[in-house]
């Protein structure tokens, strides 16, 4: 079924069914000149490559292989391929692979009449390793059902029936399409894509057992099964001239899950008890837009922008629970019918009215109309007792903006820039908690060069946002506040500063600092800060000499107020959390040293998290967990030599080491009844890893 959904949508391609595409495949789509030979082809020849080797990882490094396929010990081929050729007439063809032995493999060929048509053929995987330490007594892992060994008893033979897999996914996609000038002024393009990403994730899973409801919990992490198919379809119809420009687009997203639940036997009670979580729903979407731009007099231009867009979800419903001992009243529909339909329209002006003077001007528009029916379930909280029956929220919002923004150049060396934006959202939905907040931004830049090797750069920016009074929803703290629906001011400061110092090097010092204050906030996030700083610099005294170097810093401070329990309503409780980031990276090329180039490249980063706990009803005590901490640490050397013009040999040796404290993850048993009762967990362990990888490879080139 899948196959034939994939060919259909090629056909429909292939048909002219569709006439746009979407702003994330506008770069596929190039500007091509007219037929022309290229001369600089003609002068120059181009020298395409071929690179075939062999290299080989010295340890096992699962998170190192993350998403290179280089996570086992071993031997790997390397092969990368660069070729094109151009034709006196303008025909040409391309082809650029990479990776092309490992599981992380890229390949992509394109052809077509320089002016008149191109088209393209791609073929890319990309692994995701996640995590080789975990373990489970669930058995049937990759599949929707998880059931527990015969006998299965977790306090007496949980260790025996340990089974190890991976937390792993890997993605397949292959996206064709082709590019057509219909006439002089008139384009029309064309991408279809079907991917498809299988493996194994984790997630939770929890069963409530008698009364009272919260005090009677088994928990257990359990395998997700994977596999998303999703066909994309962009397409575009473009007119250039040479007062204006319209395009015409459409996208659409088909998404299918093989997997509509996951069933599991609860370890604590395998015999009696067992759950169900529904997974990801199958989903479409379409969007139909029109862009277009024209020029005005006084060196100005109006664009704008009206996009359609449909959502629907129409799958199935899962039965409430598979717990057959309870009553239940029919579910209200078999599915959720869920439609939403997105508008969204833009207007902008921009003009050059005196030399000196650039300004714009720029009103958006965007509504979000969940039309999915709403209707009253008779829940079941985790897959055991009947839940207070209540209504779905389908969420609907209207949000209106406006951009302002004026740069006046005084000189040569000074201009400022000020800026003004407005915007206003609208909720909908059932007991919104906020109905309605407004935010206001002023920001201003002044850039300066007071010499001809050094500009200078200050920028600010303030911003409000408040709103309509807060609906506190039933059951929640009346003092809790929501950090995107709360008032919040907020500021941000920054410098900026480039040297030229000679035509041979060049450096740059920026410093950012941005600070969120939740001004009535009293249960929830009270207010976060983040400075930080840079610097880069980049030398080369000679053709043949390059190197460059980077550092920096960054600090994330939050703070956050809960409180205990109803007889609490006041803070009982404040968090202080602190992240701090460290990265510094260096390195060096040395090309024609007779036959040999050599080069290096180091990075070290680290990183600290802090999490302080202050009890406020008794101050005299206070929590403090153990930081959490990554560091690594990066070498790569290499070596080539250019045996003739055609035939390169290369060496490379590449050693990173990485090393992590988390203190949610170490030492923590997959079941420890003194610490965490009645919950199961995976036991996976922090991946740490030192390794080392070697690559020798010959590349072949030819024109």
């Amino acid at each position: 079924m899948k196959i034939k959904k994939s060919l259909l949508m090629f056909n429909l391609l292939v048909s002219g069914f569709v006439a746009g595409t979407s702003l994330a495949q506008e770069e596929r789509i190039q500007e091509e000149p007219e037929p022309i030979v290229p001369l600089a082809y003609i002068s120059e020849p181009v020298f395409n490559e071929i690179e075939l080797g062999i290299g080989y990882t010295f340890d096992d490094a699962y998170k190192f292989g993350r998403y290179s396929d280089l996570e086992n010990k071993g031997a790997f081929l390397v092969g990368n391929i660069d070729a094109e050729e151009y034709f006196t007439d303008g025909g040409f063809w391309v082809v650029h692979g990479t990776g092309l032995g490992l599981d992380s493999r890229y390949l992509n060929f394109k052809a077509g009449l320089q002016g008149s048509y191109n088209f393209f053929l791609q073929y890319d995987e990309l692994p995701n390793y996640k995590d080789d330490t975990v373990q489970t007594p669930f058995t049937g892992i990759g599949s929707d059902n998880l059931s527990l060994p015969s006998g299965f008893d977790i306090t007496t033979n949980l260790n025996s029936n340990m089974n190890s897999f991976q937390l792993q996914t890997k993605r397949k996609r292959i996206s064709t399409g082709i590019n057509l000038v219909l006439k002089k002024r008139w384009k029309f393009a064309v991408d279809y894509s079907h991917e498809n990403k299988h493996g194994i994730d984790s997630t939770g899973s929890a069963i409530a057992h008698g009364v009272p409801l919260m005090s009677n919990i088994t928990s257990a992490q359990i395998a997700e099964p994977i596999d998303y198919d999703t066909d994309l379809v962009n397409a575009m119809l473009h007119y250039g001239g040479d007062e204006g420009q319209l395009d015409l687009k459409y996208h659409m997203s088909l998404f299918t899950n093989s997997n509509a639940s996951v069933d599991w036997q609860d370890a604590f009670n395998p015999v009696s008890a067992s759950g169900s979580i529904s997974l990801a729903p199958d989903n479409e979407f379409h969007q139909l837009s029109l862009n277009a731009g024209h020029s005005l007099p006084f060196s100005s231009h109006l664009s704008a922008l009206l996009s359609l867009g449909r959502m629907t979800q129409n799958q199935n419903f899962q039965p409430y629970t598979v717990n057959t001992a309870l009553t239940l009243t029919p579910l209200p529909r078999n599915s959720l019918d869920g439609e939403v339909q997105l508008t969204t329209a833009q207007l902008k002006l921009t003009s050059h009215p005196v030399k000196k003077l650039r300004l714009s001007a720029e009103l958006r528009y965007n509504e979000r109309d969940n039309q999915t029916p709403v209707d009253t379930y008779d829940y079941v909280v985790l897959d055991s007792h009947n839940g207070i029956p209540a209504q779905n929220r389908p969420y609907s919002y209207k949000k209106n903006r406006i951009n302002l923004n004026a740069n006046y150049r005084f000189s040569a060396i000074s201009s400022l820039r000020f800026g003004f934006s407005y915007e206003d959202m609208k909720r909908r939905y059932t007991d919104a908690e906020r109905e309605d907040t407004q935010e206001n931004t002023l920001l201003a830049k002044w850039k300066l060069k007071p010499h001809s090797t050094v500009d200078l750069a200050l920028y600010a920016e303030t911003a409000s946002r408040d709103g309509s009074e807060y609906n506190t929803p039933v059951n929640e703290n009346p003092s809790m506040r929501k950090y995107h629906l709360a008032d919040r001011d907020r500021v941000k400061l920054g410098a900026l500063v480039n040297v030229m110092a000679t035509d041979k090097f060049f450096m740059s010092l920026r410093a950012d600092y941005n600070k969120d204050n939740y001004i009535n906030s009293t249960i929830g996030l009270t207010e976060a800060t983040q400075p930080v700083v840079s610097a880069d610099f980049s030398y080369q005294p000679t053709t043949s000499i390059s190197a460059y170097g980077y550092y920096t810093y960054e600090n994330i401070e939050s703070s956050q107020s809960g409180y205990r329990t109803a007889a609490y309503p006041a803070p009982g409780w404040n968090a202080e959390f602190e992240d701090t980031f460290d990265s510094f990276g260096i390195g060096a090329k040395i090309t024609e040293l007779g036959k040999w180039d050599i080069g290096a490249d180091m990075i070290y980063s680290r990183s600290n998290g802090t999490i302080r706990m202050n009890d406020l009803v008794s101050p005299v005590t206070e929590n403090q967990y153990p930081d959490t901490k990554t560091e690594l640490n990066s070498v790569k050397l290499w070596t080539s030599y250019n045996f003739n013009k055609q035939l390169v040999y290369k060496l490379s040796y590449w050693f990173e080491d990485y090393n992590a404290d988390n203190w949610a993850v170490d030492g923590v048993l997959p079941y420890d009844p003194a610490s965490v009762a009645n919950s199961l967990l995976l036991g996976n362990e922090t991946l740490d890893y030192s390794t080392h990888v070697i690559i020798f490879s010959a590349s072949y080139r030819y024109h």
